[in-house]
């Protein structure tokens, strides 16, 4: 064991790579220095250095490679992959044929791929799929519109304090000693295709746990993630790369755009004392409607609700006299929702929340998305196990 003082610039990988090879693991110096957070460096820490040894001899990492296409079905195929970096680019060797392929770029402690699967693409193309999952008409217009705004199916970032984050609404495996929403989407995965879930997943040690199926636990080889020394374990490429190929298969395509809708579970369908004991299904009922406040929730979830109070309030009603009224109010309580939530939460108010609105109001015009009440049908009650 050495002891080695940390400088300026140090990073706990440059320090491995300096005392235990190119091989060398930074998490075996963050273990034995009690380090959980490994940006956390302080110039002056004295660490503590393992001695170096001869590392065993180990087999290239593999990937699975895409199962599922709006093509067709291919056989199951695992291929070695290596890795380099150039520049800011990562790049994935096939090690069978040589091919390279740029699929990310680093960023801080990891790194991240904008993705080039589109959901709208998916949406125009996959509908039969989002049948099969029983997605209702009403509930593929309005991912329709979500979509417009949100990212690709295969988009993957490792860099931030959530380790990991994947697909169009970049679920993440979750802060340091945190549940993630990244595990409630892999069960809803392996409760609908078990054996793509066990070929992208689970034959590489990947499994998951949750309790209320919103947010959960990922493990990997029989261990929980919890901490930050073993959730860094998901920043290595090889599962950005294993996540990534996932994303490019069309049924999890399919399992991630039901995901995302029945993110309305949450909000849209529950009742709430902000509303007197109604549920905003009772009270915004119209496709139109049901895409803002979605887009709204994935920006911003905490500010659907109150907003809307506030929009029915300035519209001088109740939620009571908007559900139990025969009159047509949505349009008028619409107007003044989308003109509050432009600055509802001060200077965390919605991202783009005009030119959101008008993408939606769009989808109006071509006849892609009602505005009228009721219109909005959900097959949720169908999905229910």
């Amino acid at each position: 064991m050495q002891e080695y003082i940390v400088r300026a610039g140090d990073t706990l990988s440059a320090i491995a790579k300096r005392f235990l090879g190119v091989n060398g693991d930074w998490r075996e110096i963050a273990r034995i220095n009690n380090i959980t957070n490994p940006a956390s460096l302080q110039i002056g820490q004295r660490l503590r250095i393992p001695t170096a040894v001869s590392p065993p001899i180990s087999q290239p990492p593999e990937v699975a490679m895409v199962r599922n296409t709006l093509q067709g079905v291919y056989p199951p195929n695992k291929i070695a992959i290596s890795f380099t970096t150039v520049g800011s680019d990562v790049i994935a060797k096939l090690l069978n044929t040589g091919q390279q392929e740029r699929f990310a770029k680093t960023r801080d402690l990891g790194l991240y791929r904008l993705g080039i699967f589109k959901l709208r693409d998916f949406i125009a193309f996959g509908s039969g799929l989002l049948q099969q999952v029983q997605m209702s008409p009403s509930e593929i217009k309005v991912m329709l519109v979500t979509s417009a705004n949100e990212g690709s199916l295969d988009a993957i970032n490792t860099w931030d304090s959530q380790y990991l984050s994947f697909g169009i609404l970049q679920w993440t495996l979750g802060s340091a000693g945190q549940q993630g929403e990244l595990p409630a989407l892999l069960i809803n995965i392996k409760k609908r295709y078990p054996s793509e879930f066990q070929y992208y997943f689970g034959q590489f040690g990947i499994d998951t746990s949750s309790l209320d199926g919103n947010t959960g636990w990922l493990s990997l080889n029989g261990t929980r993630l919890v901490n930050a020394v073993d959730k860094n374990l998901m920043r290595q490429p090889i599962w950005a790369l294993r996540f990534a190929i996932a994303g490019m298969d069309a049924l999890v395509q399919s399992v991630q755009v039901l995901h995302a809708i029945s993110r309305l579970d949450r909000f849209y369908f529950t009742p709430t004392q902000t509303l007197q004991g109604f549920t905003l299904s009772q009270l915004l009922s119209s496709e139109f409607a049901v895409a803002l406040l979605l887009d709204h929730h994935v920006n911003r979830p905490s500010h659907v609700i109150p907003c809307v109070a506030d929009a029915i309030a300035r519209s001088r009603l109740t939620p009571a006299q908007v559900a139990q009224s025969s009159i047509d109010n949505e349009a008028l309580i619409i107007q003044n929702y989308l003109t509050l939530r432009e600055t509802f939460g001060g200077t965390s108010a919605m991202t783009k929340s005009r030119e959101r609105a008008e993408l939606a109001r769009k989808e109006i015009a071509t006849g892609n998305l009602s505005p009228q009440r009721f219109s909005f049908r959900s097959n949720r009650q169908s999905r229910i196990i």
